[in-house]
């Protein structure tokens, strides 16, 4: 009878053994020399790229800030072809909630157009606004605007100039605080 009991708690100690061993193993932190593991995310802020164009992996890319158009590109199928132009076609950092709409000529891939997402698109991504980066149709995007008072904002802004901040949209006659106050949110500097 004895050696059934003892038969029976001995599995245990093996157990308790690899639990104390895992437990040390995970909670170490690893040295400086070691380094960060390759799958663990940079500490820079996140950025969201549309790519469009014929033969491409079109749709949003989340990147990482600092990232320049070309880096953008070659997350795309495009990875092996070189680019027309790399000082005009790259350029400097993509901007969150920029749009890039790009060719393929033979072996080389060339720039066509660089843009803003739709206001929808970068309300939808939490990516704030600025009103002198919108068109009528991005307007019309917002909550209690119509075509006509789009089409009034845009006229405004032809008018006397570019906004400069939210809070300058004050001045567009059909705007008032109610409505400003909808759309805070959706801006960066409101």
């Amino acid at each position: 009878m004895r050696t059934s009991l003892l038969a029976g708690r001995l599995p245990t100690l093996p157990v308790l053994a690899l639990l104390g061993f895992l437990g040390v193993l995970l909670s170490r932190e690893p040295s400086e020399s070691e380094g960060l593991p390759a799958f663990l995310p940079q500490n820079k802020p996140l950025v969201h790229v549309e790519v469009n164009g014929v033969g491409l992996e079109e749709g949003v890319y989340q990147i990482n800030d600092g990232l320049t158009l070309c880096d953008v590109i070659k997350l795309t199928q495009w990875r092996d072809l070189s680019f027309a132009s790399m000082d005009d076609s790259c350029g400097g950092p993509v901007i969150n909630g920029e749009r890039v709409l790009v060719t393929r000529k033979a072996q080389q891939i060339n720039l066509v157009e660089r843009g803003w997402m739709s206001a929808g698109k970068r309300m939808a991504l939490a990516i704030p606004l600025h009103p002198d980066r919108m068109n009528p149709d991005d307007w019309v995007a917002l909550p209690g605007i119509g075509e006509k008072l789009a089409e009034a904002i845009e006229k405004d802004r032809q008018k006397n100039g570019d906004f400069g901040g939210f809070q300058a949209l004050r001045r567009v006659r059909g705007v008032g605080p109610k409505k400003l106050e909808s759309w805070k949110r959706f801006f960066a500097d409101s």
